[in-house]
């Protein structure tokens, strides 16, 4: 047959009651003297256990609070180097915020300068134009001005050729002057300026019928 189950807390109390009581028959059987002895030693003993369990209690104290200096150490440490590597990151972030301000500097002067020497070359080339023009010019009143000395050509048809190469030659220059001061843009040689046009499409006019909404 199965033993039935044993509980272990009323099985310790009841030892414990069973103890005190034998304590207890113990102290009555002994003489006044011998319970004083008895007292005295007990008396030692706890003494001596209560520091043995405050040294240990002051131990594991000391322990836990060097643990928590450990541990307030090791974070502001950690708060230090935090402080550290923000600083760190501000002062790289400060660097490349200079150095892509330098470079948006750089690339609008180097496309500005780009500019100045696309206009200032084709300015060069349309004056070497104009200087083509007028050597051709020049060149053919030197031929019909020996023709003139050779006696192939009067007077005044040679007057005539010349004037007529001489106003070649000018209202090539004043076009060139002019198209160049009036109508090109001054920063883009290759873009016109034109005059301002009125907007085709005029603004609808709202007409008041001073009849109120319902």
């Amino acid at each position: 047959m199965k033993e039935p189950f044993v509980d272990l807390n009323s099985l310790i109390d009841q030892t414990t009651i069973l103890a005190d009581m034998e304590l207890q028959a113990y102290l009555a059987s002994m003489g006044k003297n011998q319970k004083n002895d008895f007292i005295a030693s007990n008396v030692t003993d706890a003494i001596d256990n209560v520091k043995a369990a405050k040294s240990r209690r002051f131990a594991d104290m000391a322990d836990q609070v060097a643990g928590a200096d450990n541990n307030i150490t090791s974070a502001e440490y950690y708060l230090a180097r935090t402080s550290d590597l923000l600083n760190l990151t501000g002062d790289v972030d400060d660097v490349a915020i200079k150095q892509l301000s330098t470079s948006d500097i750089n690339k609008d002067l180097a496309g500005r300068q780009y500019e100045i020497n696309e206009w200032a070359n084709f300015n060069k080339l349309d004056t070497l134009y104009f200087l083509q023009v007028l050597f051709i010019v020049l060149t053919f009143n030197s031929f019909i001005l020996f023709l003139k000395f050779n006696g192939l050509v009067s007077s005044s048809l040679f007057a005539m050729m010349a004037v007529i190469s001489g106003l070649v030659a000018v209202f090539a220059l004043v076009m060139r002057a002019r198209y160049t001061a009036v109508m090109r843009d001054s920063r883009y040689w290759h873009k016109a300026r034109f005059p301002k046009q009125e907007n085709p499409f005029p603004t609808p006019v709202t007409v008041s019928t001073g009849i109120c909404p319902t």
